[in-house]
């Protein structure tokens, strides 16, 4: 379609106008119909835009959302990635494996695969939720991605969808299977171990509101050993794990 506005500037255009036909253009748009044919996807373009649109758009313009294909999506992903572990560590125990898919299957991850294949351009948020930008947060892409997966399960079926994703893992998580992926993923639990070994007592992680983010605190042995303002709680506390292990501030 020669020069069609971008999505962002329709999208803005309809906070404004409520006009029935621009949201048409939205859900219309040239943006979802080459995400389709770059993927090879054949999912009728009303079902990619329903998981696209968060609850807060839908609220707004009455669309379908994309909450129940979250939950279909989560399901679908965690077979995807236990099968690939079966095959891939047949010999491995049940709680290494558990882990690993922990480590793969997670906000951080997801976003990142999401934010890796354009998403946060495609996301329809609320007018309010646009102002913060929370087509940018890891928790909306994360569910977006599991969405869109479960979209694409109900129309082409378990073994496209795997392979698709295991693609896009592949691509943009090269090392999500590598013998040492759970270094980083699994720094909570490294810490709590060293702590309690040296001080008899668990690291604490303590949290305040700051807006549409969090300043999480680490505390060990009663003494703060780390403070940062993250998008999420557990992204937080994660990271706040990692670079205390990484700088021995135990």
């Amino acid at each position: 379609m020669p020069n069609q506005p971008r999505l962002i500037e329709l999208v803005q255009t309809l906070y404004e106008t409520k006009d029935p036909a621009i949201l048409d253009k939205v859900t219309g748009h040239d943006d979802f119909r080459e995400f389709l044919r770059f993927h090879q996807l054949q999912v009728p373009l009303p079902d990619l835009v329903q998981a696209f649109t968060h609850t807060s758009f839908s609220h707004e313009f009455h669309l379908p959302h994309q909450e129940q294909l979250e939950f279909l999506g989560d399901s679908v992903l965690q077979l995807i990635i236990t099968s690939e572990l079966f095959r891939r560590f047949p010999q491995e125990k049940e709680g290494h494996l558990s882990k690993l898919r922990s480590s793969i299957v997670n906000e951080r991850s997801l976003a990142h695969i999401a934010t890796s294949l354009g998403l946060p351009r495609l996301v329809l948020v609320g007018r309010g939720e646009f102002k913060k930008k929370l087509y940018e947060h890891e928790a909306l892409l994360a569910d977006t991605l599991e969405a869109l997966l479960g979209q694409i399960y109900q129309h082409q079926g378990f073994e496209f969808t795997r392979g698709l994703f295991l693609v896009w893992l592949s691509k943009f998580s090269p090392d999500a299977f590598a013998a040492d992926a759970l270094k980083g993923f699994d720094s909570k639990s490294m810490l709590q171990e060293a702590v309690l070994a040296k001080y008899k007592k668990l690291p604490r992680y303590t949290a305040e509101s700051r807006g549409d983010k969090f300043e999480i605190t680490l505390w060990i042995n009663d003494e703060v050993r780390g403070r940062g303002v993250y998008p999420s709680k557990r992204t937080g506390e994660k990271e706040l794990a990692q670079e205390a292990l990484k700088k021995n501030l135990i």
